[in-house]
């Protein structure tokens, strides 16, 4: 039913921003129903001007959703007209007329629903869960949101109708035909957000031909079936606001009368960093006695006295056969065995991932985005990675650790300063270590580049850095914010946001990269390399990707995907000193050139190739004799370029055919759980004493 509302919002506003005396003489005189609809019990100059909403600022929800669009968009061109724009997505909680002189009566009972929310939730996090899409009539289309327990979003809508409505306030009820009556008990509510509304199309028809056009354009039963059950994404939610439906505010969303803000972050605050947990109780607070055991145990820890028994001799004859696993089993012995434990482990260095659901769409792109994919389910803002990896490293006084950190918990964990960030890794770490010293080597991918964050991230000086989402107005910030990363080697960008729509943008960025950055990483751009400013790169910087050619994602063009013809005609040759180059081929539509034409364009194209990374991936029903992927390894090979396949994504027969031809022709197959390992240059292990420093010296050779 609040979908059929949508519906109405549209044509009732785009009606009243023409100047028809026609139809507005016709409105006048109609009763209810149709275009006439007039809200029950309520002036007929009452249309819905105000609601109370969630936005939807996961980068994850956000990419889902325009995959989404772009896959309807490739079924009927007439449905671009018809997406709401990705700044505006959003799950309504109430919808209400407020007149101009009653602008303050509203922000007070919204402030006053806010405290009733904020009391009901009692510091519970408010959490969305976005997962199935469906339709209304096939004219709006939308996505089911949630939240876990379910009856939160609805007690949340409660509360708000009956608050509004006591200050007189008109709250429309689930039907979208009526206003709820005075002292009318709200109705069931479930939550939805609308990313396709044909309406809007329709609202903004020019011709009787447009409208009718759009009058007839559904989406079918079959169109929404794939998606159904689909996850796209989940959000923490700081914050609910007040908002017009008329206008718009300077970062494209609805514009803002008031914000509240929900407990969840607090809340969470207290699970991620240290020092909310390790503060005194209050005076007269009763403290279990588990908790009081446990503080104790703590400053008895924290008072010992911590010998560096890593230097003794004996120490270093104990620890050759040693693990992680097997000294935390010692320090939970006894407390002798806690201070052995933190004298001889002093140092994390620690590489941070962002992480998503598995089942997300986001998880599809032009290229593989390895970092994302959650491995194992879990509610923490920072849990470690591959754990029987991390126990099974050898104990000394550094450790390794990948922290993975959940894609909407990023202004919480890295924005509250680099010894905030510290603090909450060494909580994510076994307790028993202590107070290590935390580096932080690698951070991907960043999504939430507020300025606290970035001061960061300036701070921790990571070696590999990612960002996504990155829209044009976001770029000069972030070129300030990579003149002052001074040890940074790799930068990352992924996922930029549509309105980059040229290469030539990045132009600013490369004039203000570090001049020891030796590699630079494109992933899953909203456009091609054609105007990209090659002789912009810093000399050091070596390694370049990644160049997506005849891509497809789900029968779609994938983003930044080129035909080869067009890579060859419009794509810039790149200075000699970039000498690895990373690669993603796909099988959209018929590769033209041979083998060896593709092999000597790519050496022209990069004239200091010595290394390609190959990423390989091809659709269910096409054939590996379809693709000229075997030959051109063997081609480049023979000319004394290094190959690499770091992925190769297809049907199980397919793999291990391709894996074994490859391997035959020359190349090197990355294996995930074999003795073969051929990481992206972008990635934390890729091996950059080897492959880097031979292709620096071949360059002076050369």
């Amino acid at each position: 039913p609040w979908l059929e509302l949508e519906e109405k919002w549209e044509e009732t506003f785009a009606d009243a921003s023409r100047p028809s005396r026609k139809r507005s003489r016709s409105r006048q005189r109609s009763g209810t129903g149709g275009r006439g609809w007039v809200p029950r019990a309520w002036p007929q100059r009452a249309r819905p001007t105000h609601f109370v909403a969630i936005h939807l600022k996961s980068r994850e929800i956000q990419r889902c959703v325009e995959q989404l669009q772009q896959w309807f968009v490739a079924q009927n061109k007439l449905f671009e007209r018809c997406l709401v724009p990705i700044k505006r997505i959003h799950t309504a909680l109430l919808l209400t007329s407020v007149e101009e002189s009653r602008m303050s009566a509203a922000r007070e009972a919204y402030a006053q629903a806010a405290a009733s929310i904020r009391a009901f939730l009692g510091g519970e996090a408010v959490r969305l869960k976005v997962e199935g899409v469906g339709s209304f009539g096939g004219r709006v289309v939308f996505a089911r949101v949630r939240t876990e327990p379910p009856e939160l979003l609805e007690a949340m809508h409660h509360l708000l109708s009956r608050t509004f409505m006591r200050h007189g306030f008109p709250i429309l009820d689930d039907t979208g035909q009526a206003w709820l009556q005075p002292g009318e008990e709200p109705r069931q509510f479930s939550g939805h957000s609308s990313f396709l509304k044909v309406s809007k199309a329709m609202a903004h028809s020019r011709t009787d031909e447009e409208r009718q056009s759009y009058r007839s354009l559904h989406v079918s039963d079959e169109d929404l079936a794939p998606f159904r059950s689909t996850c796209l994404g989940s959000q923490l939610c700081a914050d609910f606001e007040l908002l017009s439906m008329i206008g718009s505010a300077q970062d494209g969303y609805y514009p803002r009368l008031k914000v509240e803000r929900l407990p969840g972050e607090h809340a969470t605050a207290s699970q991620v960093l240290p020092e909310a947990r390790e503060a005194e109780p209050e005076a007269g607070a009763v403290q279990s006695p588990k908790a009081a055991r446990s503080g104790q145990e703590h400053k008895v820890a924290k008072k010992a006295t911590l010998p560096r028994l890593s230097s003794l001799p004996v120490w270093q004859d104990v620890a050759q056969a040693l693990t992680i696993a097997d000294v935390l089993c010692l320090a939970a012995v006894a407390q002798e065995g806690l201070s052995v434990v933190q004298g001889v482990i002093c140092k994390a260095k620690v590489v941070l991932f962002s992480e998503t659901a598995r089942s997300s769409l986001s998880c599809e792109g032009s290229c593989l985005d390895w970092d994302r994919i959650r491995n194992v389910p879990n509610s923490s803002p920072l849990h470690v990675r591959w754990m029987e990896d991390f126990l099974s490293q050898a104990a000394g006084e550094e450790l390794c650790a990948e922290i993975g950190f959940v894609e909407d918990s990023q202004q919480l964990i890295f924005g509250k300063s680099l010894e905030g960030l510290q603090s909450a890794l060494r909580e994510a770490l076994p307790a028993a270590f202590g107070k290590l010293d935390v580096e932080v080597e690698a951070v991907r991918n960043i999504s939430s580049p507020s300025k606290l964050v970035l001061d960061t991230l300036c701070a921790a000086q990571p070696e590999i850095v990612g960002i996504e989402g990155l829209a044009v107005c976001d770029l000069p910030a972030w070129a300030t914010c990579v003149q002052q990363l001074h040890s940074t080697r790799v930068l990352v960008h992924a996922w930029t946001n549509r309105d980059v729509d040229n290469a030539a943008h990045f132009r600013q960025l490369l004039d203000s990269m570090s001049p020891k950055v030796r590699g630079l990483d494109f992933q899953n751009l909203a456009c091609t390399f054609h105007d990209f400013p090659a002789a912009h790169l810093p000399p050091a910087c070596i390694a370049f990707g990644t160049v997506v050619l005849q891509k497809d994602v789900k029968g779609l063009s994938a983003r930044g995907s080129m035909d080869f013809g067009d890579f060859v005609g419009l794509f810039p040759r790149f200075p000699r000193h970039v000498a690895i180059v990373r690669a993603s081929l796909g099988t959209e539509g018929h590769w033209a050139f041979s083998a060896q034409s593709m092999a000597d364009v790519f050496r022209a194209k990069f004239p200091g190739l010595a290394v390609l990374q190959l990423e390989l991936s091809l659709r269910h029903s096409a054939a590996t004799n379809d693709v000229p992927f075997i030959d051109l390894a063997r081609a480049l090979i023979h000319a004394g370029v290094r190959v690499e396949v770091t992925s190769i994504r297809c049907r199980a027969a397919q793999y291990e055919f391709l894996r074994a031809a490859m391997t035959h022709a020359g190349a090197l197959v990355h294996e995930e759980e074999g003795d073969q390992i051929a990481h992206p240059f972008s990635h934390p292990r890729f091996d950059w004493t080897t492959v880097a420093a031979s292709c620096m010296c071949e360059g002076e050779s050369g």
